[in-house]
């Protein structure tokens, strides 16, 4: 059984709410702006780092999410991982953060995320094959995505190493650093976006553990332990 404090996903969620709430109010903006400063040299200097865009797409992601859903039996890992992709959108619609400025990305790269990136963009235009759209595609993503707040690849990073690693969610906040400073670096997100897509991760990640404790253990040692307590009750009335 996956241990943690029962509070655990309200304390997170408490957490991702203070920094949407940061995001708002723009007080980080002057820092996040300096350390995007800071990162983007790395970012052009090695192109590789654009791969975290190509990692941490819903493809990829999703299926690492069904994976470890299948192995662990636990179909609400998929659910919470739906759900956080709606809270991302809806939080990039409301929260209209200014857009860093992307780092140079090769073609080469570029063409990768088309394979391994959904967005609203690319669904209309799948749509559009069907029904005309006169456009509207191409203003989709502006129009739906106002914001960077969260970041949804670190979100889904932290996410599916999480629902893997459950006896060892320590390694997500290292695999959070990681693809937190590569989303900054190249110009996705800034600091508090990739914040806040962790935040996001731990909160359903302990929430799905709240939601399942005690359900992870065998039927039979919860009922042994039951007539264990049981037995002691009546010793204890019986005196």
């Amino acid at each position: 059984m996956t241990k943690g404090h029962p509070h655990s996903a309200l304390w997170w969620s408490v957490f991702w709410i203070l920094a949407a709430l940061v995001a708002v109010s723009g007080a980080l903006v002057p820092l996040d702006r300096s350390i995007g400063a800071v990162l983007s040299r790395f970012g052009n200097r090695v192109p590789a780092s654009n791969l975290i865009w190509v990692v941490g797409g819903i493809p990829i992601t999703g299926l690492a999410v069904l994976g470890a859903a299948w192995r662990r039996n636990r179909w609400r890992l998929v659910l919470a991982f739906l759900g956080g992709l709606l809270v991302e959108a809806l939080a990039k619609h409301f929260i209209a953060t200014p857009l860093p400025k992307a780092t140079f990305e090769p073609p080469f790269y570029r063409h990768l995320e088309t394979f391994t990136n959904i967005t609203p963009k690319m669904v209309l235009s799948w749509v559009a094959v069907v029904i005309p759209m006169h456009g509207a595609s191409a203003k989709a993503h502006v129009a739906l995505f106002r914001g960077s707040f969260p970041s949804g690849h670190v979100f889904r990073l932290t996410y599916a190493s999480g629902a893997w690693l459950f006896r060892r969610r320590r390694w997500t906040w290292a695999i959070a650093l990681v693809a937190g400073t590569l989303v900054v670096a190249t110009g996705g997100h800034w600091a508090l976006d990739a914040a806040g897509g962790f935040l996001l991760a731990r909160a359903l990640l302990a929430f799905v553990d709240s939601v399942s404790r005690g359900q992870s253990e065998p039927r039979g040692a919860r009922s042994s332990r039951s007539n264990f307590r049981d037995r002691e009750e009546a010793q204890h009335r019986s005196r």
